[in-house]
């Protein structure tokens, strides 16, 4: 299935599954415009963690003008799609990508503000290896501490995207982060042509610029400007016995689905 190539790009999956690899390969195509991360539905829905100042942050205070969520949210969203618009055409590109993790969850209201004219992504790893990368990096503002509390996260995530992509085939993509990094080019071949797009080889060789834009990026991919496989299978090393027996009641399922190994 391919997708309309002037379309919006939506990338979503679980925080360390490999969406900010995927945002640089994107954002090195030729026509495509992928920043870092612009936390637009995040802030508006009140999504961050632990935030004590909540209830005074513009999404929580619209609730004065008595109107459904949906109104002023898409009526910021327009504005939103209008500055991609005019920084994608400044870049020299055709076509705008949003890359957040929270796309995952968020995906409706993508999908609603831009009236079915868009193609998703859903990036799909490991779920243990994620378990692991985030201890690796914490990010303790955004993501829980207790290891059981972040299976419950990935999984909310996961699957948040997965019925998402599940209702809506015909415009929705999984990458398996693990079929990424061990054959990239395949793999990246098979995306562009979901998306409309041909494939170029800038898009792996971009990686290699610091060209990627200045903002709200996971910190560890500046310092892996490569595509490697040395974290696959990481959490056969990095998590204890202990730890596995933790996750994998939460986790099993979802395993299952996606036939990986535990």
């Amino acid at each position: 299935m391919t997708v309309e190539s002037s379309w919006p790009i939506i990338v979503g999956g679980s925080h360390r599954s490999g969406t900010s690899l995927l945002r640089r390969l994107l954002n090195g195509h030729p026509h495509i415009f992928c920043p870092p991360e612009i936390k637009f539905y995040k802030d508006l829905l009140g999504q961050q963690k632990d935030d004590p100042l909540a209830h005074v942050r513009l999404g929580c205070s619209m609730s004065a003008l008595n109107l459904p969520t949906e109104i002023w949210l898409d009526e910021f969203g327009a504005a939103l799609c209008r500055c991609y618009d005019i920084a994608t055409l400044k870049s020299g590109k055709k076509r705008w990508a949003d890359k957040n993790p929270e796309n995952a969850l968020n995906v409706k209201h993508w999908d609603r503000l831009l009236c079915g004219n868009m193609a998703f992504i859903l990036v799909i790893r490991h779920p243990y290896d994620i378990i692991a990368s985030i201890a690796e990096t914490p990010m303790k503002k955004a993501l829980p501490i207790d290891i059981a509390e972040r299976a419950h996260h990935v999984l909310n995530y996961i699957n948040s995207g997965l019925s998402f992509a599940n209702e809506h085939q015909e415009r929705c993509i999984l990458v398996r982060y693990e079929h990424l990094v061990t054959k990239p080019k395949e793999v990246l071949n098979q995306l562009m042509l979901f998306l409309g797009e041909e494939y170029d080889d800038s898009m792996i060789c971009s990686l290699l610029s610091t060209n990627h834009g200045e903002g709200l990026e996971d910190p560890k991919i500046q310092k892996h400007m490569n595509i490697s496989t040395e974290n696959i299978g990481r959490w056969k090393i990095d998590l204890t016995s202990e730890e596995v027996n933790v996750i994998n009641p939460i986790l099993s399922s979802i395993m299952q689905y996606f036939c990986y190994e535990f």
